[in-house]
């Protein structure tokens, strides 16, 4: 298959060549993630480039460097539109290759040389940015952008400084804006989690909310859900006054809850979730094993990045647009 970003002049394709010790395997899920990383490294210096990226990554026990794609700042390459950096082509999209830990079967990992913390972002970097940004969004690799701290489990890395959303728009190549359809089909690897991110303004409990007769966790392909009508069915406007927790037939305590937590709480939560057929046995207001494992299953399907068997405001949140759907 020709993807576009294969016909950007300014990517030279190493996955043939770049330094390797073994391979990595390939990806089991569709790619729904395009993340963006910086080196760390100053884009000076002569280690700032795929090839010794490459070499320290093998030296961690890796198969090879952990991005797809790498941006070389140092390395310019003069283009009919201008000057550009390098973009070297260094593992197979197809490849689950390690820089976002959990979240790495479903992430493309692209890097740009350089310590933003104060290296500045040349035109020519800028403009590689963009357009390789635009070719990945024409060839569907991806319906979203996230920076590596914006991943699950790494809020705390400084990475990537840089403003890669602002980078996109440099050439006015970014997705255009359009508007939100009426009516969508499942496509092969859709979540309602990947649908919602991938529009304005509508959330995973808009969907479910819109769609009572869907089984998030059940999609098939080429199943139509509703859109159109999707936005802030569960969502309150600003202008919406919160209803109270007591005037629902199934209310959620708040706080947090956790194994052995016990007393009216936990009775309401293990009401609410024997109510929608994620069954914790008894309602006896101890936060169990059992209780445990149900929560943990209800976040395999609503918050597959949370899935730690304790009840806290995102449970709750989803928890709450479930039984909504419901009828609850």
């Amino acid at each position: 298959m020709s993807y576009a970003f294969q016909k950007l002049p300014q990517l030279v394709d190493h996955r043939s060549s770049i330094p390797k010790k073994g391979s990595y395997s390939r990806r089991t899920r569709k790619i729904t993630h395009r993340v963006w990383h910086h080196s760390l490294t100053k884009k000076t210096l002569g280690g700032s480039v795929a090839a010794a990226f490459a070499r320290f990554h093998i030296s961690l026990g890796w198969p090879g460097v952990g991005y797809a794609f790498i941006i070389e700042p140092q390395n310019v390459v003069k283009t009919k539109k201008g000057n550009r950096a390098r973009i070297v082509y260094a593992n197979d999209i197809n490849q689950r290759t390690y820089h976002v830990g959990n979240s790495n079967q479903f992430s493309l990992g692209i890097c740009v040389a350089g310590d933003y913390r104060s290296d500045k972002l040349d035109d020519a970097t800028k403009a590689s940015i963009a357009e390789l940004h635009a070719a990945l969004v024409a060839d569907q690799i991806g319906n979203q952008d996230k920076s590596h701290h914006e991943m699950p489990g790494y809020s705390w890395k400084a990475c990537c400084v840089y403003n890669y959303k602002e980078a996109f728009k440099l050439l006015n190549v970014s997705k255009p804006t359009a508007k939100t359809p009426a009516t969508y089909k499942i496509q092969q690897g859709d979540t309602f989690w990947g649908i919602a991110h991938n529009l304005d303004g509508i959330t995973v409990e808009d969907l479910i909310t819109a769609n009572p007769k869907v089984d998030p966790k059940k999609l098939k392909v080429s199943q139509t859900i509703n859109l159109g009508k999707a936005k802030n069915t569960f969502t309150r406007k600003p202008s919406q006054p919160k209803k109270p927790q007591s005037s629902y037939k199934y209310p959620l305590p708040s706080g947090i809850l956790r194994s052995g937590s016990r007393g009216n709480g936990v009775k309401q939560l293990q009401q609410a979730l024997n109510a929608i057929y994620f069954k914790c046995g008894s309602v006896d207001g101890i936060l169990g094993p059992k209780t445990v494992d149900a929560i943990r299953r209800f976040q395999m399907v609503y918050l597959p990045y949370e899935v730690d068997g304790v009840y806290g405001p995102n449970t709750r949140k989803k928890l709450q647009a479930v039984l909504k759907s419901k009828g609850y």
